[in-house]
């Protein structure tokens, strides 16, 4: 499993705990606990924006991962062998 592969999978874990955090009402950052009954609400959909925004990011950063294995160019000439009958 490469880290692209890695990323990708996270991508998916913080859009389904945005997606849960929002439709519980509240989120699971320990004692930074925020919910949508607060006295200031506002704090409960910024940690949900984060959360998607962090998802977002990773999913750029997956795409940005480089391929170590050596590609062949379209412009390299096509080597071909014959066999010689005798």
């Amino acid at each position: 499993m490469t880290i692209a592969n890695i990323a990708l999978l996270a991508v998916f874990v913080m859009l389904a705990v945005a997606t849960i955090d929002a439709v519980r009402g509240r989120t699971g950052l320990g004692k930074f606990r925020l919910s949508k009954t607060d006295e200031d609400p506002t704090r409960f959909w910024f940690a949900i924006v984060l959360y998607i925004n962090m998802a977002i990011g990773m999913f750029w950063l997956a795409g940005q991962v480089r391929d170590d294995a050596p590609q062949e160019s379209a412009d390299a000439p096509a080597v071909t062998t014959t066999r010689a009958s005798a």
